[in-house]
């Protein structure tokens, strides 16, 4: 179950973290949300920081979200690092906040969090790829 998940380093103005995708549909929209886990002293995984934040006034693809803009910086290093995303240049905003727009790398996600992005797909089936058909024309 979990222990499909990579974990990864995030590196961050208060040292380095190892930590884990959670991956989701947002509850209002449907578009990705990503959230970060680490692993306590204990073993236990627990909820570290989100990474995508969602802006229902603010237009995104299915595969595209917000960076919470807490840590920003260190949030986007962390996605080109990783090669989960491309930074765009679009922008949101949301009272005085800026927010970077990132297109998600759907495949490269769900290497990280196979479970998570399930659960992605079952709100955006049509961004779910299409098993490939043998030449019998059935699915493997």
């Amino acid at each position: 179950m979990d222990e499909k998940k990579e974990i990864l380093d995030y590196n961050w103005e208060f040292g380095k973290e190892k930590v884990r995708l959670s991956i989701d549909a947002s509850a209002y929209g449907g578009g990705i949300f990503i959230g970060l886990e680490s692993c306590d002293e204990n073993g236990v995984w627990e909820d570290f920081a989100d990474l995508t934040v969602n802006l229902p006034h603010e237009y995104t693809e299915p595969d595209e979200a917000f960076i919470n803009d807490f840590g920003s910086k260190d949030k986007i290093r962390f996605i080109k690092e990783n090669k989960i995303g491309r930074i765009m240049r679009a922008k949101g905003h949301s009272g005085y906040c800026t927010y970077a727009k990132v297109a998600f790398d759907l495949n490269r996600l769900k290497e990280l969090d196979p479970e998570g992005m399930e659960r992605f797909y079952q709100a955006n089936p049509d961004l779910k790829p299409k098993e490939p058909k043998r030449k019998n024309g059935r699915s493997r």
